[in-house]
């Protein structure tokens, strides 16, 4: 998945109880609900290695 600001390639960002996906160039953060929808093949292989996904 690519930033919607940049167009680079997010990245799995997790916190303690969260999360996210983050831009490493311009640093944007998004939660999974913001980008559900559009989650491409890879990124949702990637959240599947996470047993449990908090929404906040």
């Amino acid at each position: 998945m690519k930033c919607k600001q940049c167009q680079s390639p997010l990245q799995v960002l997790r916190r303690c109880r969260q999360i996210r996906l983050q831009c490493p160039r311009c640093q944007k953060e998004y939660r999974i609900q913001e980008l559900a929808s559009e989650l491409d093949s890879a990124m949702e292989k990637e959240l599947e290695k996470f047993s449990c996904i908090i929404y906040d």
